[in-house]
């Protein structure tokens, strides 16, 4: 699998850019290049967010960037009252990765959509490195 990119496609998917959606994108692609899936058939995530906007956003960014989607039951989401945050497993090796979006970047975030725009908070995500953006943690499931 390659990462996700075409942020046109999908800014038409959900509807406008928006940096959650952006953080998914940039969670599922840091966790393709972790887990090296041979296809999305063979992944699993399970992500852990607020259920309304826009810190749930990050389900369609993931859906796009992990190819796990809800018609393929292979994404499950668990309501969280602030917390974001993503487990994704590679069901062929049982290696899991977790991904959890730092406190002090969502806060950044949050106040680059508040005093510019929804584009100006994407750009700033996309441009984040993933360290900046959230912790990694690999996982094994025995």
């Amino acid at each position: 699998m390659k990462e996700f990119t075409d942020l046109e496609f999908a800014k038409s998917y959900h509807g406008h850019l928006g940096p959650f959606l952006i953080i998914g994108i940039k969670m599922g692609n840091r966790a393709i290049r972790e887990l090296r899936p041979e296809s999305c058939f063979r992944l699993e995530a399970h992500v852990y967010c607020p259920d309304s906007p826009p810190p749930s956003c990050v389900i369609d960014g993931i859906q796009l960037s992990t190819g796990c989607t809800m018609g393929k039951r292979n994404i499950s989401h668990t309501v969280t009252p602030g917390e974001v945050r993503v487990v994704v497993t590679n069901k062929d090796t049982g290696r899991s990765v977790e991904l959890s979006l730092k406190q002090e970047f969502k806060y950044q975030a949050e106040q680059v959509l508040k005093d510019a725009d929804e584009e100006e908070a994407s750009k700033f995500c996309w441009n984040a490195t993933d360290d900046e953006i959230f912790t990694t943690r690999s996982l094994s499931i025995c």
